[in-house]
């Protein structure tokens, strides 16, 4: 039933997953899509507060469960190719646009997710992730326009637009000429990136990935999913582990929401941190796939020797709930 999870988010939607993480039921999970409800609703509370997520409430942890955040950079230029690679680093999935071939090509965006040398107006007509970063850092005024044109008729989280004032004005102008309204292009972020004096297209590409990380973790926050834990649920032909983050003290590294999928071959898709603690989760799941039980909640504790072993400032604790999945009835039947 989890693979519901990430169908909704494959379509651009923010499902929520609500799991029972004590008591008798332990292990239970319930998923709310929109209108459409599946598992225990039991588990669904009657009311949310969005600002408080991932929260447990009467012993449910209740997330609201995103893709990563997704940059789609409208340019590759100079200040592009960094923007792309300093982005990617730091867990966004990137999308390049332009439709010049020799500049939008796999040499100059190696770890690029989508390259697409589209025009821009077709190209982001075909784009619908609601958790979308618009970078604008084209060659000219016409094509910020066209971007800003058609972004502006989309949801998203982010939209900046590389340029001088004298520039930023001049396509305000023509766009509050077209009916635009003012409240709408004073969400954009121009000129973009935070004020840190950079010069060089790398120092450029520096403060507008800081100004993206800014506004993602100043938002209400969902639990990403990377593209590998979505992967591994959908393909999964037998029995995995589920490893999630449910809380955690001092210096662990991720917190509530984190994932990780065990295999039986001790493949792990995904992280929960790293190091220790990873390590001794992974050999928890790859136990339970063996021999049972099929849910099991403990505490990682790492004193300060630990912590120093494993390159941590200090010693902390991760709640961890391992459960163990079946995988979708398609992929069963389909070996």
């Amino acid at each position: 039933m989890i693979e519901r999870v990430v169908e909704a988010i494959q379509f651009g939607r923010s499902p929520y997953l609500f799991t029972c993480v004590e008591g008798e039921r332990i292990g239970a999970i319930a998923i709310r899509d929109g209108e459409q409800t599946f598992g225990d609703p039991g588990l669904i509370p009657s009311e949310i507060n969005e600002s408080e997520l991932p929260a447990i409430k009467d012993g449910i942890l209740i997330e609201r469960i995103t893709t990563p955040p997704h940059l789609i950079l409208c340019g590759a230029g100079h200040v592009s190719v960094t923007t792309a690679a300093i982005a990617k680093a730091v867990g966004f999935t990137v999308t390049v646009i332009d439709e010049r071939e020799d500049f939008a090509n796999r040499d100059r965006f190696p770890t690029a997710d989508a390259i697409c040398t589209l025009p821009f107006a077709q190209a982001l007509s075909e784009i619908n992730d609601t958790n979308a970063y618009y970078v604008i850092v084209t060659r000219g005024h016409r094509d910020d326009r066209a971007c800003l044109e058609r972004i502006l008729q989309k949801s998203f989280v982010y939209c900046g637009m590389i340029g001088s004032k004298s520039k930023i004005k001049t396509v305000y102008t023509n766009l509050l000429a077209q009916g635009y309204p003012e409240r709408l292009l004073r969400s954009v972020h121009a000129p973009i990136g935070l004020e840190i004096g950079a010069v060089t297209p790398e120092e450029i590409a520096v403060c507008i990935v800081a100004e993206l990380i800014q506004v993602k973790n100043g938002s209400v926050r969902g639990c990403e999913w990377d593209r590998a834990l979505c992967d591994g649920i959908m393909t999964a032909s037998e029995p995995y582990a589920m490893v999630t983050v449910i809380s955690k003290k001092g210096s662990a590294p991720r917190s509530t929401g984190a994932r990780m999928i065990v295999r039986r071959d001790g493949t792990i898709l995904s992280s929960v941190g790293g190091g220790y603690g990873e390590y001794e989760a992974a050999n928890y799941a790859l136990e339970m796939l063996k021999h049972g039980p099929n849910v099991k909640r403990y505490t990682c504790k790492m004193n300060n020797t630990d912590a120093a072993k494993e390159g941590m400032v200090c010693g902390g604790e991760i709640d961890i709930l391992i459960q163990v999945m079946e995988g979708p009835s398609w992929a069963k039947t389909s070996n």
